[in-house]
């Protein structure tokens, strides 16, 4: 968490992608430093991969509402996130994937 200031768009997104799927002790902390450093880089910054793993990260703070949501990044960012998330089209979809795709849409996420 020290040296998050250092980080690039990359290490961002990497950092936040395996919070996402491994967690950590001190959440809190981990999510208001990613949430941070990630605020301060500028969108274009960030490829449409790293878009995808920080909305991971975000979805996954969201869903588990921890922390408070003023200590995420801001919405703009986090729509931009999802949004790519959302443009992703795999190689080949199956029908699993189609309907959770359209469920996930009709909720609005």
């Amino acid at each position: 968490i020290k040296r998050i200031g250092r980080f690039k768009s990359q290490d961002i997104a990497n950092a936040a992608w395996a919070f996402a799927i491994v967690g950590t002790a001190d959440r809190d902390a981990l999510v208001k430093a990613v949430s941070a450093r990630a605020a301060e880089m500028i969108l274009p910054s960030y490829s449409s991969e790293q878009r995808r793993q920080l909305h991971q990260f975000f979805l996954g703070v969201e869903l588990e509402a921890c922390p408070p949501f003023e200590l995420l990044a801001p919405i703009g960012l986090r729509d931009a996130c999802r949004q790519a998330m959302a443009d992703e089209k795999p190689a080949h979809s199956s029908k699993i994937y189609e309907d959770v795709s359209r469920e996930l849409t009709r909720m609005g996420i």
